[in-house]
């Protein structure tokens, strides 16, 4: 488990989350998404990993950018 300690520094230094479970954003090969669910911290550090659905339906997983909310 990561220490509290660690997540507030290394989010000072970074910033938190870029993305948010159930908000829509303007994904760059996607178009506009909504994502379904993720983390941005997993177990032992920064996961970072999302799964999203476009506007068409498909489903796609990646990792997260800084992407425009829409």
């Amino acid at each position: 488990m990561v220490a509290q300690w660690v997540k507030e520094l290394t989010e000072e230094v970074l910033g938190g989350s870029p993305l948010e479970v159930g908000k829509k954003y303007r994904h760059p090969e996607h178009g506009v998404i909504i994502v379904t669910s993720g983390q941005y911290w997993g177990k032992h550090g920064i996961s970072n990993f999302w799964y999203w659905t476009d506007e068409t339906g498909n489903k796609h997983h990646g990792y997260g950018g800084n992407w425009e909310s829409v």
